[in-house]
């Protein structure tokens, strides 16, 4: 059975694990590994995400399968290690919230998780 639910501090350590072998596997046949190791700068984990209780992860039978989320902050993309984060809460009256660090296990791609 599949379940969502709001991510914590104890997933960090699947979600990164999710999240590496997302970006290694579904990422191969379209970008060279020079293309793929560059990638790994501008992507990764947000912890703020978390703690504005904006992220989700996604398991079937207890075993994480996707996580992603959303944001109401100015940062458009990467982790914890990207330069340029800004942390500015969004203004919902004239900025969207942002799609956030959607990734998915490959095993589980084009199944309606990510």
């Amino acid at each position: 059975m599949i379940e969502i639910r709001l991510a914590t501090p104890q997933d960090v350590p699947a979600i990164s694990e999710l999240m590496e072998l997302a970006i290694a596997e579904l990422q191969k046949g379209f970008l060279t590994p020079e293309q793929l190791e560059s990638s790994r700068a501008g992507m990764g984990l947000d912890l703020q995400l978390i703690e504005d209780g904006t992220y989700f992860c996604v398991e079937e039978d207890g075993t994480l399968i996707g996580c992603g989320g959303w944001s109401r902050r100015a940062t458009l993309y990467g982790g914890n290690h990207s330069a340029g984060r800004d942390p500015r809460l969004l203004d919902p009256a004239t900025e969207r919230a942002r799609i956030r660090a959607m990734y998915t296990h490959p095993d589980h791609t084009r199944k309606g998780i990510g």
